[in-house]
């Protein structure tokens, strides 16, 4: 019977306990519940072009440019990474991608190992005087809202002229 009574009492502690705490944070403002993933960062992702995902037409060819979460624990992107082609020393070549909107805007969260995408436009570079062309050895990414970036290996054509080769799509969820 002493064996009852102590169950008993265990449940209707942890009862009570488990109702003062929901009422607690139901009366708490919102900025006390749980809190959103953070944001991923250039240190937790690793960026690459999936070269077999190449589609296009009219001189623009379409790429996947994949974000996956190589840290221990789920982060998210929002809005439009930041893309440029460089050489192997760093330097810029070209302008940078420009955004364009034909992607809906929304967080997107990305679990340890996986992956989301944002779509890269390169617009083939014709070979002309006036652009100037030189070849890049890898794309500068940053991730949206971060200030560190990662390179990709992507080597491409690309004007020095100001001429802009490259566009970039806001970040979506999925591979």
């Amino acid at each position: 019977m002493n064996i009852r009574v102590r169950r008993t009492a265990a449940v209707l502690t942890a009862a009570v306990a488990l109702g003062a705490g929901t009422a607690a944070w139901a009366a708490s403002p919102a900025s006390a519940a749980p809190a959103a993933t953070p944001a991923c960062t250039a240190g937790n992702l690793a960026v690459w072009v999936n070269a077999d995902s190449a589609s296009g037409a009219a001189g623009t060819i379409n790429y996947d440019l994949k974000f996956t979460n190589i840290g221990g624990y789920t982060c998210h992107l929002t809005g439009y990474p930041g893309v440029s082609a460089t050489n192997f020393s760093g330097d810029q070549l070209g302008a940078p991608a420009r955004r364009v909107n034909n992607a809906p805007a929304r967080i997107v969260n990305i679990p340890p190992d996986g992956t989301a995408h944002s779509n890269l436009g390169y617009i083939e570079v014709q070979v002309d005087p006036s652009c100037r062309p030189v070849r890049a050895d890898l794309l500068r990414v940053f991730p949206p809202n971060a200030k560190g970036a990662r390179h990709a290996f992507f080597d491409l054509t690309v004007c020095t002229t100001g001429r802009v080769d490259l566009t970039i799509d806001r970040v979506q969820p999925g591979v």
